[in-house]
């Protein structure tokens, strides 16, 4: 078989995926879940970021500042989105009995694993996007534009492209618990202690702040927002760093996300396609 032929069965499944959880009714409400809390952001930090600017004791544009200020609660809407997607995604197609039909079709097992992480992966990716935008836009309503529109653009599409692969290894880490387990309270027991241990509760108590560190993909995103340490506002919106200084030191983050990416996913598949034989 071909590229060519052996990846539609991957596109038609991503397609599929992607209309699911399009058409899923949690996406209208945390859709405009989202727009609130965009409002919220740039209707409440316009005060302050006022004052903020008033005092000009920054050399950095106070606008970015503002948006830097807003990731926190982006990034927990599109994780715990892309978690609850992620992880329903192959216990809803046995919930319908829909998998073994599916399977019985010229399908790889691998094919549905790489579709399902293809059509959840660029959902996401036009959720972070939407997110991301509508909060900028309440920013730029209730405060001010930013002083270099263009500067600002450019590091909007980094943190879009950093949030959506973030997203895409806790994607693919969830689409392991369901394949762990065909029970589904347990399944969503195990990514709430995840998103309690990741998220929530200091994780580096039991990984440290070494290399250990980096399997979390909290820690990975918390890298590529923060590459230089210190408790500011995100490097990814200070402008007194070039977005050459912040990709150099990017970089090998990027590439240990993208390993863990593709370790999951052959993880996945070795699993999926012993069931066969189980």
């Amino acid at each position: 078989m071909n590229i060519i032929t052996a990846g539609v069965p991957v596109y038609k499944l991503a397609k599929l995926e992607f209309i699911r959880v399009l058409t899923h009714p949690l996406t209208l409400i945390i859709g405009v879940f989202v727009l609130v809390i965009a409002f919220l952001c740039g209707a409440g930090g316009a005060v302050n970021l006022s004052k903020f600017e008033a005092w000009g004791t920054h050399p950095e544009d106070v606008f970015f500042i503002g948006f830097g200020n807003s990731l926190a609660a982006i990034s927990m809407i599109c994780m715990v989105m892309a978690i609850f997607l992620s992880v329903t995604a192959i216990p809803s197609e046995r919930w319908k009995s829909s998998l073994n039909v599916l399977l019985t079709k010229p399908v790889y097992r691998r094919d549905f694993v790489l579709g399902k992480f293809a059509g959840l992966s660029v959902f996401m990716f036009l959720f972070n996007t939407f997110t991301i935008l509508a909060t900028g836009l309440m920013l730029i309503i209730f405060f001010r534009e930013p002083a270099s529109g263009l500067e600002f653009g450019w590091r909007l599409i980094a943190y879009i492209l950093v949030l959506s692969l973030s997203c895409s290894i806790v994607i693919a880490l969830n689409m392991l618990f369901s394949l762990i387990s065909r029970n589904i309270l347990f399944v969503t027991a195990i990514s709430v202690i995840y998103v309690f241990f990741d998220w929530i509760w200091y994780n580096d108590r039991l990984l440290g702040t070494g290399i250990l560190s980096l399997i979390s993909p909290m820690n990975l995103y918390y890298k590529f927002i923060k590459p230089f340490g210190g408790d500011s506002y995100a490097a990814l919106f200070n402008t007194t760093i070039t977005m050459g200084q912040w990709l150099d030191a990017v970089l090998p983050y990027l590439v240990i996300l993208l390993i863990e990416i593709a370790a999951l996913l052959l993880i996945e598949i070795y699993l999926f396609s012993r069931e066969d034989t189980t």
